[in-house]
C-alpha cells in the first residue's frame, strides 16, 4: 500500500517541526475502497484527536484548528486520523474512506453536515445548507466516531 512521500514522510507521522510544506498533498491506495488524500497542516490552538474535523483558521491556509464549528466545506481542512498535538504538525484526511466524530446518531448513506465541536450530524436539508456537507457515513451508528466517505476543502 503507498502513502509516503519521496522523502519518505509517511500519512501518520507527526513531528513538532515541518517535515514538507504545508498543503502537501499526500495520495494513498486504500484497496477497494479506492484512493485517500492527506492534506499536511500544522495545528494550532489545540490537540486534534481521532475523527476530529479540522478547521481553517481565518486568514492563515493551513493552520488546524479543532473544537470550532466549521461553516463550510472549503472552511474544512479535512479530517484527523490520528492525534496531532498543538503545534504539531502531519497530515488529515482531505478525502476517501475515513473515520468522523458524530455528536449525533448517523444513518448509513447519509450526507453529513458540519456541526458544533469538530463533528459532523446527518444532513437536515433544506435552502442554502448544501454547502456544509463533507461526507456520507457508512453505518447507522449513535454519537462518536464512526467510518465514512469524506470530502472537504478545495
Amino acid at each position: 500500500m503507498g502513502g509516503f512521500t519521496a522523502a519518505g514522510i509517511a500519512f501518520n507521522t507527526v513531528t513538532t517541526d515541518q517535515q514538507a510544506p504545508l498543503g502537501f498533498e499526500l495520495t494513498q491506495e486504500n484497496g477497494q475502497a479506492g484512493l485517500r488524500v492527506w492534506v499536511y497542516i500544522q495545528m494550532t490552538g489545540g490537540d486534534a484527536a481521532l475523527g476530529d474535523v479540522i478547521g481553517r483558521v481565518p486568514g492563515a491556509t493551513y493552520l488546524g484548528v479543532a473544537g470550532a464549528a466549521t461553516n463550510t466545506k472549503l472552511s474544512t481542512l479535512g479530517v484527523a486520523q490520528h492525534s496531532i498535538p498543538d503545534a504539531s504538525f502531519g497530515f488529515i484526511l482531505k478525502s476517501g474512506q475515513g473515520s468522523i466524530k458524530a455528536s449525533a446518531g448517523v444513518t448509513a448513506g447519509t450526507d453529513l453536515e458540519t456541526a458544533a465541536t469538530s463533528s459532523v450530524i446527518n444532513f437536515a436539508g433544506g435552502a442554502g445548507t448544501s454547502h456544509r456537507v463533507i461526507g456520507s457515513s457508512l453505518v447507522t451508528a449513535g454519537a462518536g466516531v464512526v467510518p465514512a466517505m469524506i470530502s472537504c476543502g478545495v
